[in-house]
C-alpha cells in the first residue's frame, strides 16, 4: 500500500465522521503503530492541514529514545556511577533535612544494624528500611567488607537489592550519588584504615542499655584529625523542626547554632560518639560536615567520646551516665534520686568545652531539658 492510498482511505473513512476532530489528536499515535518510518512520511504529505498540523504537535511533544533512555536511567543507579565514588567522600552535599534523615537511617539500617544485630538510632524509628526476606544478605555483605574492605563490591551488593530499589526508584542521580556517599561514610567505620570502629555500648538508661559507641583501634596522639569519621550538617527551619522532631524519640544528635540562631541536625557516624564529662575528642564544623580532633591520647579500645555541655543532663550535669562520672561518684551515681528531667539520647559536641568565653554552638535542648546549654568553639 503506498502513502497515496493510505491517505486517501483516511480521507474517505474519516474525514466524513462528524467527529473527526475530536479524534484527531489519536491518529498520529495510530500512524506510527501501524505504518514503517518512511511511509508515516509519505502519508504526512496527503493529509488535511489539521491532521499534519497535529501530527506536528505530537512529534514535537514526543520524547526521542536518547530522552526516553535518560529518564529510565534517572529510577536505577548505574554501576558507573556507583563506582565512581571516592573513599572519603566530599564534604559538600545539598540533602535536605528530611532526605539526611532518611539516607542517614538507610545507610545505619544496611552497614550498622546488620553487624550489631540490632536496630540502633533512628530519624524514624517505626519505620523498616530493609526487607525482612534481604535481612540475611545484608549482614552477609557487610561480613564480607569486613574481611576484604572492598568498597566497590559491597556498594555494587547494596544497590542490587530489592530494598534499596525501591528505596531510589524515584531519586535523580544527583540523590542516588548522595546516598551512596553517604554508605560509604559508615562503611569507613569498618575500614582497617579508619583506626576506629563501632562497638555494643549498654551503659545508658536513656537508649533502655541498647546503644553504640565508637573506640579506638589504633594509638592516637592529641590534635590528629579522624579523617574517616565525620558529621554531616543539615540546617532546620522551624517549620522542618516541627514536621521532623519528636522530644525523646529522634532529637539524639540536634544542635543548635547560637551564630545562626538556628537548629542543625548532625547524622552520619559521628552521632554515635556519645558524651563523657572528661572528652577525649572534639567535633569541629567546616561547611556541611565536620571533622573530629583528638583531645587527649588514646589507645586502641578507648572510645571515643565528646562534651555535651555542662547542663545536658540536668543542672550541673546530676543525671550524667559517662564513665567519669562514674570513676568520680559524679552524677546519677552520686545521687539515684528521680526526677522529671529525663535525658535523651546519645548525641554530640562540636568543640572544645574549656574555652567557654566565646559560645557559638551548643546542643539543642528539648521539651525534657531545662534549656539551652552552650558549647564553645
Amino acid at each position: 500500500m503506498d502513502g497515496l492510498c493510505v491517505a486517501r482511505g483516511l480521507q474517505e473513512n474519516v474525514l466524513n465522521d462528524g467527529i473527526i476532530r475530536a479524534q484527531a489528536s489519536v491518529l498520529p499515535r495510530v500512524l506510527l503503530a501501524a505504518l514503517d518510518i518512511s511511509l508515516f512520511y509519505t502519508v504526512f504529505h496527503y493529509l488535511p492541514p489539521f491532521l499534519t498540523e497535529n501530527l506536528r504537535l505530537y512529534l514535537q511533544m514526543k520524547p526521542s529514545n536518547s530522552q526516553q533512555r535518560t529518564d529510565e536511567d534517572e529510577t536505577e543507579i548505574s554501576e558507573d556511577l556507583l563506582l565512581s565514588f571516592r573513599e572519603v567522600p566530599s564534604g559538600d552535599h545539598s540533602l535536605t533535612p528530611q532526605e539526611l534523615c532518611i539516607f542517614d537511617d538507610m545507610a545505619t539500617a544496611l552497614v550498622i544494624d546488620s553487624v550489631l544485630d540490632f536496630q540502633t538510632h533512628k530519624m524514624h524509628p517505626r519505620r523498616r528500611y530493609v526487607r525482612q526476606d534481604e535481612r540475611h544478605i545484608v549482614m552477609d555483605i557487610m561480613r564480607q567488607f569486613r574481611e576484604s574492605n572492598n568498597f566497590a563490591q559491597a556498594l555494587l551488593q547494596f544497590f542490587s537489592l530489592r530494598s534499596v530499589k525501591d528505596f531510589i526508584h524515584r531519586l535523580t542521580l544527583q540523590k542516588q550519588a548522595a546516598l551512596r556517599d553517604h554508605i560509604v561514610r559508615f562503611l569507613n567505620v569498618f575500614s582497617s584504615k579508619a583506626g576506629f570502629t563501632i562497638d555494643f555500648c549498654s551503659r545508658y538508661a536513656a537508649e533502655q542499655n541498647m546503644g553504640a559507641k565508637l573506640v579506638a583501634t589504633r594509638f592516637w596522639q592529641r590534635g590528629d584529625k579522624i579523617e574517616r569519621l565525620c558529621g554531616v550538617i543539615s540546617e532546620l527551619n522551624d517549620e522542618e523542626e516541627e514536621q521532623i522532631l519528636r522530644p525523646g524519640l529522634n532529637d539524639f544528635s540536634v544542635m543548635y547554632s547560637m551564630r545562626k540562631k538556628c537548629a542543625q541536625l548532625w547524622l552520619g557516624p559521628g552521632a554515635y560518639i556519645n558524651h563523657d564529662c572528661r572528652p577525649s575528642c572534639r567535633f569541629v564544623p567546616n561547611g556541611h560536615t565536620a571533622y573530629i580532633q583528638i583531645l587527649r591520647e588514646l589507645k586502641p579500645g578507648d572510645e571515643i567520646t565528646c562534651f555535651y555541655g555542662e547542663d545536658f543532663f540536668g543542672e550541673g550535669n546530676e543525671k550524667c551516665e559517662c564513665i567519669t562520672c562514674e570513676r568520680r561518684g559524679k552524677g546519677v551515681f552520686a545521687s539515684r534520686e528521680e526526677n522529671s528531667d529525663n535525658a535523651s539520647g546519645s548525641s554530640i559536641e562540636i568543640d572544645d568545652p574549656n574555652t567557654s568565653s566565646q559560645q557559638k554552638y551548643g546542643l539543642r535542648e528539648t521539651e525534657s531539658r531545662l534549656y539551652r546549654s552552650g558549647v564553645t568553639m
